[in-house]
């Protein structure tokens, strides 16, 4: 009994001690100088937003206060960050808008280089190229001046930073506009990515510091791609309409959708206005643009080209014996199984499964701290280290940090009456503007022209 309170009062005094105090084995790993880059899943975008709720808990940040790091500086934005976080107006049907409000830089003057150097929206190529806003078309508004403040390109400050310590996860960007637009051409071309990923690879080499890489995940995995089905469903009892005993097809730029094609989360406003639905469902029977789409065969051809970056960051990362973290794993087993942590189930599911914010492509803050662990975990490995894992418990209970941050007003909503419309999401146009900021679907792709009328 007295070991047991001897270990109970050694284990509080622990608990209270302040986290710079307890030593951290890093193995041989130096976080001496750790910096971060990549693109908006590495800078802590949230809900469509970039914004200090969520940057303090990106998983740079988490790995830092893990590893013992004092000083780990990012380019905070303050509420309602940059661009407008998206907020939960309603639940029948879920609207979601941008919080009002305009967020402004909060450590703008730092006298350094960040540690966080990641800019959303960052493809290899641009993390070569872009150093300011001037050099992009608007759909960036303000992120690289406001985290890269015009000394460099990315790749020139990770560099210029003389890291002892990388975490790099780039090369989301190159696939994932032509999975949230439809369009296939946006993707990198394979001998491009190589080229640029292994560019970037050698540059922070150069600097001595020790790597941790993460692939990119299946992007057509991700609730921005998967929530809507390629039938009418009734949003009051989210059930298919049937019709002559069977499921209704909305209506694709080419005709009827297969069971395999995917109606992404941008084109809820469309289908509010009934396109998509057949005349005899009560819609107009005009098509939904290809924008709003992404076919079977072109979710095909977008895993593919996945699959073939994948493999140039895993040879990437063996190269310079970088701790490799399968991020496309981690997503494969999210949208398939899921993950359960203390008895609490998480998925891939929009707004209910617990990883995916209100956009419906970053995490919540529970999926940060899980991506965290996936790095500390192979930090860990491959450097023989003990860094302690973040605690997942703060992420999953403390109620700020549900999906769409301290603006969540599901309590009210509840009370809500909206008119029932063929969707059960809503993204106004101001939400699906902060959306395309980011989301790289830079090329615009001509809605279908609507059928000539016979006679």
């Amino acid at each position: 009994m007295y070991r047991v309170r001897f270990l109970a009062s050694l284990l509080a005094l622990a608990l209270l001690a302040p986290a710079a105090a307890l030593a951290v084995n890093t193995g041989t790993a130096d976080f001496t100088n750790y910096v971060s880059a990549g693109d908006s899943l590495t800078a802590g975008f949230m809900s469509g937003s970039l914004v200090d709720v969520s940057q303090r808990n990106s998983y740079p940040a988490l790995i830092a206060a893990q590893a013992g790091v004092a000083d780990f500086e990012q380019p905070l934005v303050s509420f309602p960050g940059i661009p407008n976080i998206l907020t939960l107006q309603g639940l029948l049907p879920t609207v979601i808008v941008p919080a009002p409000g305009k967020g402004e830089p909060e450590n703008l003057d730092l006298p350094r280089l960040y540690n966080n150097l990641a800019v959303p929206g960052e493809t290899a190529g641009s993390m070569l190229t872009i150093k300011s806003d001037t050099q992009v078309p608007p759909h960036t508004p303000g992120l690289h001046d406001l985290i890269l403040r015009g000394f460099g390109t990315q790749i020139e400050e990770v560099v210029g930073s003389k890291p002892t310590f990388v975490t790099l996860w780039i090369g989301n960007n190159d696939a994932l506009g032509a999975a949230t637009s439809g369009n296939v051409a946006l993707l990198t071309p394979i001998a491009t990515f190589q080229s640029e990923y292994q560019t970037i690879i050698g540059a922070i080499a150069s600097t001595g510091a020790k790597m941790a890489i993460a692939n990119i995940p299946n992007v057509t995995s991700i609730p921005f791609v998967t929530t809507i089905p390629p039938i009418l469903v009734d949003p009051t009892t989210n059930e298919p309409v049937i019709i002559g005993g069977s499921p209704v097809p909305l209506i694709g730029p080419h005709g009827p959708l297969a069971p395999d094609d995917h109606v992404l989360l941008s084109a809820s406003a469309d289908l509010a206005k009934g396109l998509g639905i057949p005349v005899a469902a009560g819609g107009t029977g005009l098509p939904l643009p290809s924008s709003d789409v992404l076919t079977a065969a072109d979710a095909a051809t977008i895993d593919a080209r996945v699959q073939a970056f994948n493999q140039i960051i895993q040879t990437a990362a063996s190269s310079v014996g970088a701790a490799f973290v399968d991020a496309n794993a981690l997503l494969n087993q999210l949208a398939t199984t899921g993950i359960e942590v203390g008895g609490i189930p998480f998925s891939a599911a929009f707004l209910t499964g617990g990883v995916f914010a209100y956009d419906g492509v970053h995490p919540t803050r529970y999926g940060y701290a899980f991506i965290a662990n996936a790095f500390i975990a192979a930090i860990n490995t491959t450097f023989g280290a003990d860094i302690p894992p973040a605690n997942l418990g703060n992420a999953i209970f403390d109620p700020e940090f549900a999906p769409g941050g301290p603006t969540s007003s599901l309590a009210a909503a509840r009370g809500a009456v909206h008119e029932t419309v063929w969707t059960r999401y809503l993204f106004t146009p101001a939400a699906m503007k902060n959306l395309a900021s980011v989301l790289q679907t830079t090329q615009k792709v001509p809605a279908p022209k609507p059928p000539r009328k016979r006679g």
